[in-house]
């Protein structure tokens, strides 16, 4: 038999936990503000993990309605999430749904209700000790949200009414004024100060649900003609009323209906609290509670809003189990797969070393066996005529003096353009690294336009400007084919070494 889950309700004065047990809800704690410590103590008290599900009641809610283009798919889920943002910057704890086309009738249009937490202080404290625990959340509920589902039920008619209606119901926070139309929530409001307690001695808490009437027809949420009837979640004899029965609608004033039938076998006090018994709208809150489908509330990742991330990322054991099973696997299988390469990598190298071996024994086995070729004599070089003696002395030419190469030019060095100034007449003045010239001298010409800029004369298509570095280019050295002494070497002999020789010889023989 399936647990049921254990039903926490949150408000401004604390937490309860309830469940369910013999078909009668029971109360197993209750923590005042600030006890977030106890509630830790007593969640890890208990033996199993379990199931959780919280509804909040809080008077920190808002309602905003808004009437938007009809889109479809990502466009439309882009465009509410850019308005919840806008209504509720943390959008963490916002919602919104679709109530149709507008009242007036405009095509192409669609009324969206945008409602969420405008402060999370009383909350999100509950949420950390939750999270931290081993409870599994599994619904996050507004009270407002459960109102159609509370309608529903057998105890409130079974079906809830055609056109708007207000309803009202005590919780130990305070009084819950709601717009329902057509079985969805169009406003939700919870007055404080307004509890059953004062209900009992003042009937204070009919001024509220006019004054809540008055704003929503201010807000134009209800037309001006209409006459919403009011039906109160509580017995009649439980509250103050001006008339003993329940009266209909006179004089254009909404008569007040009372539905104060809880479910049987509703409700249990705990051993700490058996003088205080919950209202009939807290019972009926709890078992709308335990049908509420998983499509309506918050998500469940804003039970982690607002905590580091490391608490949001906190696995669970099982999970933690699960995560060494696949590491240990993932090792293995990285270890099998080195062994499995490296044997093949060994069979490959010794397949590779026995076909050589078997190539270098085939190839000797073909080869012909050949006697040596008989040592050749050595080929004596010719002995050449020494060449004739010369008669005459040779001309030996006279020292040239060593030329020496003149020293390379410096590069050029990186100036900054401290300022441009371009004159009336033409000439464009240019201040590099403080330096005062003329962008002539640099190697620069004015462009055309009046901006001042300047140009390269060999790269038109490069602007310089006030605060551009500029490199000017390399100076035209002089050619180095004189040598140093600057005088022409003498004139060598015109007539070779070699012919002079043989005029000798010549001579000599005749």
């Amino acid at each position: 038999m399936l647990r049921k889950p254990l039903l926490l309700a949150i408000d401004a004065l604390g937490l309860d936990v309830w469940h369910m047990h013999d078909h009668r809800l029971v109360r197993g704690a209750r923590f005042a503000v600030g006890e977030h410590a106890a509630l830790a103590a007593w969640l890890a008290g208990r033996s199993v993990a379990e199931t959780c599900r919280i509804v909040v009641n809080l008077a920190d809610e808002a309602y905003e309605i808004e009437d938007l283009p009809r889109l479809r798919g990502g466009d439309r889920k882009a465009l509410l999430a850019r308005r919840s943002a806008a209504w509720f910057p943390p959008p963490a704890f916002a919602r919104n749904w679709s109530l149709g086309a507008p009242p007036d009738g405009r095509a192409g249009a669609e009324r969206i209700v945008f409602a969420g937490l405008e402060r999370t202080d009383a909350l999100l404290p509950w949420l950390e000790v939750v999270r931290t625990s081993r409870l599994r959340v599994t619904r996050l509920v507004s009270a407002g949200s459960l109102l159609p589902l509370i309608l529903a039920l057998p105890a409130t008619g079974g079906a809830p009414l055609r056109g708007p209606q207000l309803v009202a119901g005590f919780t130990r926070g305070g009084l819950r004024i709601s717009l329902i139309e057509d079985g969805r929530l169009h406003f939700s409001r919870l007055v404080e100060h307004c509890t059953l307690a004062t209900a009992r001695q003042s009937p204070a808490w009919r001024d509220e649900i006019e004054r809540t009437r008055a704003y929503l027809l201010a807000q134009h949420r209800l037309a001006s003609g209409s006459v919403a009837p009011i039906l109160v979640l509580e017995r009649a004899e439980a509250v103050h009323t001006l008339t003993p029965a329940p009266t209909p609608a006179e004089n254009g004033r909404p008569g007040v209906t009372f539905a104060g039938t809880a479910t049987a076998g509703s409700t249990s006090g705990g051993p700490s609290d058996a003088d205080e018994t919950p209202s009939v709208f807290e019972t009926q809150l709890l078992h709308a509670l335990l049908r509420a489908p998983g499509k309506i509330g918050w998500s469940l990742d804003a039970a982690g809003a607002g905590m580091p991330l490391h608490e949001r990322l906190r696995p669970s054991p099982r999970a933690l189990a699960l995560a060494c099973v696949v590491v240990a696997g993932t090792v293995g299988a990285g270890v099998w797969l080195s062994e499995q390469e490296a044997a093949a990598a060994a069979r490959a190298t010794e397949a590779a070393a026995r076909s050589a071996r078997e190539e270098a024994a085939r190839i000797a086995a073909q080869a012909p066996t050949q006697p040596p070729a008989p040592p050749t004599a050595p080929i004596e070089a010719p002995v050449l005529a020494p060449p004739p003696e010369e008669t005459a002395p040779p001309i030996t030419p006279p020292p040239c003096a060593p030329a020496v190469a003149p020293p390379p030019s410096p590069l050029p060095t990186p100036q900054r353009i401290d300022g441009i100034l371009l004159r009336p007449d033409g000439e464009a003045l240019v201040w590099l690294d403080g330096t005062l010239g003329t962008a002539r001298a640099a190697g620069l010409h004015r462009p055309r336009g009046q901006a001042p800029a300047l140009s390269a004369r060999h790269d038109g298509r490069r602007t310089l400007r006030t605060g551009d570095t500029w490199t000017p280019p390399a100076a035209a050295s002089a050619p180095s084919s004189l040598p140093a002494t600057g005088r022409a070497p003498p004139p060598g002999p015109t007539t070779p070494l070699s012919e002079a020789a043989e005029r000798s010889t010549a001579e000599a023989g005749g």
